[in-house]
């Protein structure tokens, strides 16, 4: 488990990075000084060189060792020390030669040799001469495009393969070390870093189905972890939404069931205990028929809101004639409760044309109308108006009932609010129209609105948006 943590895996990403950043450094800053220092040595050996193939040390050169080390000395002084110098004949035969040479036994390659004919200077590291790499110079000396005499000089790289080994010694404690550094800071910033989402695991198992308003504090909304956090708290917001749906619809039914149900058994009971003759069992029969498509009623539109809430509601978008619709609509409103003798009218101030889904928007309408109607005392007035407004097409139902108190505006697009509870039922609403209405309106990019007032009369207003041709 502590190996498949996160914290382990960008410990040890960062240590395995880390690495190989060290061990590329310091091969790079390793092959740099190793040049350098043998680009130093270089230029030492060609000074040397160019001192002994000078024309004041011309009469020496054919000399012995012993002679030509004391001109060597007396003429190049330090520059000398640890050098190894041969002079040679066009022909590669040996003229003069340090005593140390003798000891060195430099030899004279091919390469340097056909080099040195051309009149090229030729510098080579020879790795078999001793216990460190020897770097010489062959130099030539040209007499009229003739090579007349080689100067060869070489010296011993120890030093710099002393300083090489100190600087991968070094190398060799730091890295270890610096990587050792690295992942016990990098284990400690790696818990700083993931402290969050720990305080986040934390919180989660607090959340259950019953705790579903819990929500993970979030520190800094615009990080990583803060975004997860934001991103959490939006998935509980949606999950706690659907559980209260889910309760409410249980509630809803249950709720609204009950009545239907119990008059379906009372009802019966009684019939069966009591009812004897066909016309007895006939009304039995036409009762519960009632109660039966009222909760079929109640449940299809419960069905709607919930499919509305859940955005699973799809609309057969098309162009509309509203104006056409609704006049359409305000005649087959007159046959409702035509013994009241009301007054209906429609007013269409111009021709308004949107594009929406006639069947949910016709509910929306004839929900208002009967509400209007049943609401409206005997030779009350119902009209309907339509116009424009602002980039909408503006539907007004306009009645003159007995209003609704002020109290109750702010509810009676809820799901079963009544503001006149007995009457509703004996008229066998179920409660849900306005609230299908709001959210069909909505679902059109509409809004519905209200103004009342008791004893005077109610204002539904539905804005819908204006369809412009493209």
């Amino acid at each position: 488990m502590f190996f498949r943590s996160i914290r382990f895996s960008l410990t040890l990403w960062y240590a395995v990075t880390l690495a190989v950043i060290l061990v590329l450094f310091s091969s790079f800053i390793f092959l740099i000084l190793r040049n350098q220092l043998t680009k130093d040595f270089d230029r030492e050996l060609l000074t040397v060189a160019e001192a002994v193939a000078s024309p004041t040390l011309e009469p020496f050169r054919r000399a012995g060792p012993s002679v030509f080390d004391q001109v060597l000395e007396d003429f190049i002084g330090t520059r000398l020390s640890g050098k190894y110098v041969q002079v040679m004949d066009g022909s590669g035969r040996v003229t003069a030669s340090s005593k140390s040479v003798e000891e060195l036994r430099i030899p004279y390659g091919s390469s340097a040799s056909r080099r040195a004919a051309e009149g090229k200077v030729t510098y080579e590291t020879k790795v078999n001469l001793g216990l460190y790499p020897v770097r010489t110079i062959t130099y030539p000396m040209m007499d009229g495009g003739r090579l007349a005499q080689v100067v060869q000089v070489g010296t011993s790289l120890k030093g710099v393969a002393e300083t090489l080994e100190k600087v991968i010694l070094v190398f060799a404690v730091s890295i270890p070390l610096s990587l050792l550094l690295w992942s016990v800071g990098g284990w400690f910033l790696a818990g700083r870093a993931l402290k969050p989402v720990d305080l986040i695991t934390r919180s989660a198992r607090k959340i259950t189905a019953e705790n579903l308003s819990h929500r993970l504090e979030v520190a800094n909304p615009q990080d990583e972890i803060g975004r997860l956090a934001q991103t959490f708290n939006d998935t509980l917001e949606r999950l706690e939404n659907a559980f209260t749906r889910v309760r409410r619809f249980s509630a809803d039914v249950s709720h609204e069931l009950r009545t239907p149900l119990t008059i379906l058994r009372g009802e019966t009971e009684v019939g069966l205990r009591w009812a004897r003759e066909p016309d007895e069992f006939r009304e039995l029969f036409r009762s519960n028929l009632e109660e039966i498509n009222r909760m079929s009623q109640i449940i299809e539109a419960l069905l709607e809101l919930s499919r509305a809430e859940e955005g699973g509601l799809r609309l057969e978008l098309a162009e509309l004639d509203l104006d056409g619709h609704l006049a359409e609509l305000v005649q087959q409103s007159r046959l409702i409760e035509p013994e009241k003798g009301l007054r209906i009218t429609f007013t269409a101030h111009e021709p308004v044309a949107i594009r929406g889904d006639w069947l949910r928007l016709r509910q929306v309408f004839m929900n208002l109308l009967d509400n209007a109607v049943k609401y409206t005392s005997a030779g009350g007035e119902v009209s309907v108006v339509l116009d424009s407004c602002n980039g909408y097409a503006r539907v007004m139902v306009v009645d003159s009932g007995s209003g609704i108190p002020s109290d109750d505006l702010s509810h009676i697009f809820e799901r079963f609010y009544r503001v006149d509870k007995a009457r509703n039922r004996a008229d066998g609403g179920c409660g849900l129209g306005l609230s299908l209405a709001r959210l069909f309106t909505e679902a059109h990019g509409g809004r519905i609105e209200v103004v009342s007032e008791v004893g005077k009369g109610s204002v539904f207003t539905v804005y819908l948006p204006l369809h412009t041709s493209a």
